[in-house]
């Protein structure tokens, strides 16, 4: 199943997730609060593209320009309208895109592969009629456009013949997991909206039917998760089952219908049509699904089968991190890059500590638990010395239901309608990994707290909640590459946010908070995916993981006994944060180097979010342009 046209009908592709690791401490306790910025008085305004000299055969044509704007217009739709649940994420007014919603299949969508050629072959008639589009008649910032549309329907439409690589069912990040949360995200606005929601919970039974031939043909074909995995995935939709007569979906479903002021009579029907919908369709769904897993143990792999991959896996696991982390690099270029960054970490890691070697002991040291608010006002204060300001908008931080904690990402943020930007929600996750610390109540560890500060400015500012709502305002940005799944350079940009915070906030001790990204970034990013390359393309055994490990100054045998599992059962789940994160920190160290005193981080970092989403090779060669320009002007 080709890695983008899956993304269509899943959840995944409609949130940001904060990477895990076992280690993570969160804080214990949070609250639903809305929080509403005003900067009515702030524009976003992109900063003008820097042009090469001009030839005396360039001639931009509006006409040329509006055939592409009619092309992404085109594409947008198809995007957005390839089943029901994803047009309700997508999009708040359908009049807006020309949409008519009676032309809309109201469904979960399709997980076959056979939907998946057929998306690919709608998406090949779509790039020849870009192809027909003369790029060079385009304004140079639509040249940048006009290259990642293309490169977005060369996604889709390429043959792979990669059928049945992926897996559709992880921890965190796997279908079953975020499914509930799905339909606890959809906006009900009108009685239209809730006869949708209620067709699309009828409709799960069919599609996570789908799901399971799936992981069925995989069995057959020698490619079924391990048992490890599958015990996790069992344990996930148990939980889950268990939650029949308490399911949040009761609440958020009734909750949202109250606010809709109906007749009685119609309001009550709504909610026992969605009570037994969920008894019964959407709980009977994951029995199904847990029955139907279960009677596939036997074909569970070993890790070290797993871990074997033929010629043809390995042309997928490159293929997968490519589309992951949104570049063309090479594996090999891959694992030096990923080498290098951890290098360059780790000494900084290590000269914090030798320079300050009492920091371990702030750990446990207890400070006033800092509400979401004045950490949300910590990050605003930070960002407004680094990014333009961005117009008005509401956040609302709100609780990953009890239910879903233990199979869910620490946080999350949640991408809104391309037309409805200015509602935006954070799901924090509280749930407690370290049970054996025990605060004052009112207090907090420094390390919770310091990790708390992080996770908003990952999720929230200057992270990805900032990223989506500066991009959707600036109009030279095209439609697909706002809506688009570039989960490297969004997960990029969002650890890179936690740098800037780490480099500039002053709530924390600054050493403790640096060291803390460090480790962080080392040990839940950069060497599990380092590790996932050894392991999954180069063949490493875990003896050999275990020698590797030791030869890099860590205890082998220790650290291989927590990762090799994790990379063998979701060898692809870092690569968005380590390869999104060391691409877009190396390229800010080089330009900051090369240009010296004439470095402008604020003008850099404009210039970032202005050029907008896409293949990283395709910023940076922007950015390079835009590096070589201050030079000159300095000359000048």
């Amino acid at each position: 199943m080709k890695r983008t046209t899956k993304l269509l009908a899943l959840f995944l592709a409609l949130v940001m997730l904060l990477s895990t690791f076992a280690g993570c401490k969160q804080a214990s306790s949070t609250e639903t609060q809305t929080v509403t910025i005003d900067e009515a008085n702030a524009e976003v305004t992109a900063t003008p593209e820097d042009t090469a000299e001009p030839t005396p055969d360039l001639t931009v044509s509006q006409a040329t320009a509006d055939a592409l704007d009619a092309l992404d217009l085109k594409v947008f739709k198809w995007y957005a309208t390839t089943d029901g649940y994803s047009y309700h994420m997508f999009v708040n007014d359908p009049a807006t895109f020309g949409i008519d919603p009676a032309t809309v299949k109201m469904t979960m969508g399709e997980f076959t592969e056979e939907d998946s050629k057929r998306l690919g072959l709608e998406a090949g008639v779509f790039l020849e009629e870009l192809k027909q589009i003369d790029r060079e008649q385009l304004p140079e910032a639509q040249q940048f456009s006009y290259d990642v549309l293309e490169q977005i329907l060369v996604d889709y439409s390429e043959e792979t013949h990669y059928e049945y690589y992926y897996e559709p069912l992880t921890e965190y990040s796997g279908i079953h997991a975020n499914l509930p949360l799905s339909f606890a995200l959809f906006e009900l606005k009108d009685t239209q909206d809730v006869e949708d929601y209620l067709t699309l919970l009828a409709d799960v039974p069919r599609y996570m039917g789908q799901v399971l031939a799936y992981e069925q043909k995989r069995a057959e074909l020698d490619m079924f998760m391990t048992e490890d995995a599958l015990n996790a995935i069992l344990e996930d939709c148990q939980t889950l089952i268990d939650s029949r007569d308490t399911s949040f979906l009761y609440t958020t479903f009734n909750e949202a219908i109250d606010n809709l002021n109906l007749p009685a009579d119609q309001a009550k029907d709504y909610k026992d049509r969605n009570a037994s919908l969920i008894k019964n369709e959407f709980i009977g769904a994951y029995k199904t699904l847990y029955n139907g897993l279960v009677s596939l143990k036997g074909s569970c792999r070993t890790y070290e089968e797993a871990s074997t991959f033929s010629e043809n896996q390995k042309s997928y696991f490159e293929y997968s991190m490519q589309s992951d982390a949104n570049n063309f690099m090479s594996v090999e270029e891959t694992l030096e890059m990923l080498k290098d960054e951890y290098n360059y970490l780790l000494n900084d890691y290590i000269t914090i500590y030798s320079d300050n070697p009492d920091l371990d002991e702030m750990d446990s040291k207890t400070v006033p638990a800092p509400t979401a608010e004045q950490n949300l006002d910590t990050l605003k204060n930070i960002m407004s010395k680094l990014l333009p300001a961005l117009p008005e908008h509401n956040l609302t931080l709100t609780d990953v239901p009890e239910e879903l904690q233990d199979m869910f990402s620490p946080a999350a943020y949640v991408i809104p309608a391309l037309d409805d930007w200015k509602d935006n929600t954070v799901y924090i996750n509280t749930a407690e990994t370290d049970e054996t610390v025990v605060v004052p109540e009112g207090q907090e560890t420094y390390l919770a707290a310091a990790n708390m500060l992080s996770t908003l400015a990952h999720e929230c500012y200057p992270g990805h909640l900032y990223q989506y709502v500066y991009q959707r305002n600036i109009p030279t940005i095209s439609r697909m590459q706002k809506v688009s799944n570039f989960g490297g350079y969004a997960e990029g940009w969002a650890q890179f946010a936690e740098f800037l915070v780490a480099q500039n906030q002053t709530k924390y001790d600054k050493n403790y908070y640096m060291a803390q990204f460090d480790y962080n970034m080392l040990f839940n990013a950069l060497l599990p995916a380092i590790l996932s390359i050894l392991v999954n393309y180069y063949g490493y055994t875990k003896d050999a993981l275990t020698s590797y490990l030791s030869g890099i100054g860590l205890d082998g045998e220790y650290v291989a006994g927590i990762y090799y599992p994790i990379v063998v059962d979701q060898p692809y789940y870092f690569f968005e944060y380590a390869v999104g994160y060391a691409q877009l920190a190396q390229m800010y160290r080089d330009i900051k180097d090369n240009l010296g005193d004439n470095f402008d981080q604020e003008a850099f970092l404009k210039t970032y979010m202005d050029i907008g989403p896409g293949y990283f090779e395709m910023v940076k060669e922007k950015m390079d342009i835009w590096a070589d320009q201050q030079v000159a002007d300095k000359a000048a």
